[in-house]
């Protein structure tokens, strides 16, 4: 480490100098207690419109609340049979009692499909027949209002809507008549995303946007509405549709006019509802319209008082969320403060209320004895200010620097940072953190990156032992390399090398899988160790292709100068193994031991005398092979074991394999099975016009020996191995 110049203050230092700069300048000025008064008013007054807001969230979670009741009941009717899901008109009556029993309700729909699963995406298969949707909704905005029928249903190859218009108290047997063709509403984006696998059976709340049972009208007709919807299931289990319930808005507008203080007349408190990004919810006049901006309905007003509008642009309010529900903080509009308080709404698409009140609200009996101060502190306050601003500037500068280095540390970011800092001890922290994060860097290259982030984020040291683990295990050698190593020079072959286990490197780890260790031009890999992955055979097999797709990838590149390309033999194993830390006490590695491990090894080197790429094991195939194509390619006792196993070949991923190598495993796959009933004859037969093929000249090849010398009666099949 370098001298570092005894000029420089410590912080021990700059903090004894500004403090006690600070208590000369407060202990001579009295407008400490000036201060504080007005300091207490503000927390009076930040209690108070606290209180406000929570009192319109409380409007806002009452009518939502509203909504969610009428689908809980709807939905527990449906669940226990009390209500009838198989036709519309079978629904209308529990539908209609909801939105009656609900003033603030604007509508009610179910929408019926049948779920037959979901695809790669997520989103639900439905039949295409059984497809229906029951709306019930308020003719105007009226509570009192007639209420509106409308059941969309598939006739043909069309959906047909017909309406029934019904007062308070009418009959529900008046025909309907037909209103024309209707779009099919499982299409709807509230059906869709509500049916999908990620949000099924959650409560999913929209924003405000106008309501899709007005499709057909003209913005300025359509009624605008914020919505829940949730998937809904029978007692069994079963799928029946998707129940959307809407409120009506006028409520939001209403709060807008509220106020803070009822008991003075002229309470400048000025109250409104936004969004994270500043736009308005909630009208501000009567002459606001609505307009839509980006997928939201929002208020467009042109007549919006500065302090609003500023306080809709503070940084302030896009750092309320759920974990930060309130914030307050100072506005300056044309010289004049104003103190803006913002709270989060549940339940909402992420809806704020805010309360804007010029500060002298609650001052203005303390702005005449602040003037008298006022000169007097200000010369005072220049020299702190510019003395102490500048100080807490490099300060906050610096500490920031150690701060964001120690946050991008948690996250094991340990990309090297500039060390200079204004402070003598600050610089001397920052030099340490460097040095730790270039220990760091050094570590993860020797060790698994994922082992090393695992030690990192608990913060302890690796101890001997291990722990019994279900594992997925990768071996991987390359054919004649020994050959490519004689023909090159160290240095080229090092760099050829570095290349090609860079490229299976980053193919296994950017398919969840850990380097366990470089074997000279061999890769041992493993998954669900250190850390779990789920459906870890699938991921082997996937990055076994990727490692694959990624070296004929640098084999085509300049990278590779030419070279002519490895072929990379696979063995992939699925086992319960001992996962750990072995060695001595001082010397510890990570690595899996086990009887899986050696299958593992073995079936890399089988694929020699197969002529195969990827040769996976039977408990692999069983977990992967919904995902992946594979051929069966014998039955096999390894060196060393007696009990035999299923290998299996890797022919690719379901969907992209082609047709004739699906035909020629297929075919292999037949023969073998007549091998292993003795008839060896049709076997060859079936084999004949595919022994380019490597699996099939082996087969057809023992084939051939076992008629020349047929097996005794307790022969079962199974290759023995004898070579590793």
């Amino acid at each position: 480490m370098s001298a570092r110049p005894r000029s420089r203050l410590t912080l021990v230092e700059a903090f004894v100098v500004a403090t006690a700069t600070v208590s000369v300048i407060a202990g001579g000025l009295l407008f400490i207690l000036l201060e504080t008064s007005r300091r207490s008013l503000i927390d009076s007054s930040e209690r108070l419109r606290d209180v406000a807001a929570q009192r319109m969230e409380g409007r806002v979670s009452r009518d939502l609340g509203e909504a969610s009741q009428a689908l809980e009941e709807i939905e527990r009717a449906l669940h226990l049979g009390a209500a009838q899901a198989n036709m519309p008109l079978a629904l209308e009556p529990v539908v209609f009692t909801e939105l009656s029993n609900h003033p603030s309700l604007a509508d009610i729909s179910f929408t019926h499909a049948q779920k037959s699963g979901y695809d790669a995406e997520g989103h639900a298969i439905l039949a295409k027949e059984d497809r229906w949707q029951l709306s019930v909704f308020r003719a105007t905005a009226d509570p009192s209002s007639a209420v509106v029928t409308r059941a969309t249903m598939l006739q043909g190859e069309r959906f047909i809507a017909s309406v029934r218009d019904r007062a308070p108290g009418g009959s529900f047997v008046a025909p309907l008549s037909v209103e024309g063709e209707a779009r099919d509403p499982t299409t709807d984006l509230t059906f869709e995303t509500t049916a999908s696998q990620p949000f099924y059976g959650e409560a999913l709340w929209s924003d405000l946007h106008y309501s899709e049972l007005d499709a057909k009208l003209t913005p300025a007709q359509r009624r605008v509405v914020v919505t829940v919807q949730k998937a809904i299931e029978d007692a069994s289990g079963t799928f029946l549709g998707v129940l959307r319930v809407g409120i009506r808005t006028q409520t939001l507008d209403e709060i807008a006019q509220s106020r803070v203080n009822d008991a003075d007349p002229d309470d400048p408190h000025r109250i409104f509802i936004c969004d994270a990004e500043g736009r308005l919810v909630t009208r501000l006049g009567p002459e606001d319209q609505l307009s839509v901006s980006g997928d939201d309905l929002r208020v467009q007003t042109t007549r919006m008082p500065d302090a609003i509008a500023q306080a809709l642009r503070s940084p302030t309010l896009r750092t309320i969320s759920r974990e930060h529900p309130n914030a307050s903080e100072v506005l300056t509009v044309s010289g004049r403060h104003f103190i803006a308080t913002f709270r989060a709404l549940a339940n909402t698409q992420d809806w704020i209320v805010g309360i804007v009140v010029p500060e002298d609200y609650y001052t203005r009996d303390l702005r005449a004895l602040r003037d008298r101060f006022l000169l007097a502190y200000a010369i005072v306050a220049a020299i702190v200010l510019v003395g102490g601003g500048l100080g807490l500037r490099a300060l906050r500068r610096n500490l920031g620097g150690a701060l964001r280095t120690t946050m991008r540390m948690r996250e094991f970011d340990f990309a090297p940072t500039p060390t200079n800092a204004a402070f003598r001890d600050v610089e001397e922290v920052m030099d340490g953190l460097e040095r730790a994060k270039t220990a760091m860097r050094a570590l993860g290259k020797y060790v698994p990156v994922d082992l090393v982030r695992e030690l990192y984020a608990s913060n302890r040291e690796p101890m001997l032992g291990g722990e019994l683990r279900n594992v997925t295990l990768m071996f991987t050698d390359i054919r004649g390399f020994t050959n490519l190593a004689e023909k090159l020079a160290p240095d080229a072959l090092a760099q050829a090398l570095g290349h090609y286990l860079e490229a299976m490197t980053n193919a296994i780890r950017e398919n969840g899988g850990t380097i366990d260790k470089y074997i000279g031009d061999a890769v041992m890999a493993i998954w669900n160790a250190p850390g779990r992955c789920e459906k870890h055979a699938v991921r082997a097999c996937a990055a076994a292709l990727a490692c694959t797709a990624m070296t004929e990838a640098l084999y085509a590149s300049p990278n590779w100068a030419g070279l002519a390309p490895l072929f990379t033999r696979f063995g992939l194993h699925k086992d319960d193994v001992l996962i750990g830390h072995f060695g001595a006490p001082s010397r510890l590695s990570y690595t899996a031991l086990g009887d899986g491990v050696n299958l593992a090894a073995r079936l890399e080197s089988l694929g020699k005398q197969y002529e195969v790429s990827i040769l996976v094991s039977e408990t692999v195939e069983a977990e992967a092979r919904d995902a992946f194509v594979f051929r069966l390619v014998d039955r096999v006792a390894v060196k060393g074991k007696t009990k035999p196993v299923r290998v299996y070949e890797l022919l690719g991923a379901s969907g992209r394999v082609s047709d004739a190598k699906e035909r020629t495993a297929r075919t292999y796959e037949r023969a073998l099975e007549a091998y292993f009933q003795r008839e060896f004859a049709m076997a060859q037969s079936l084999l004949v016009g595919q022994r380019d093929d490597g699996p099939s000249a082996v087969l057809y090849a023992r084939c051939e020996a076992m008629r020349e010398r047929p097996p005794s009666e307790a022969w079962d099949g199974v290759y023995v191995a004898a070579t590793k």
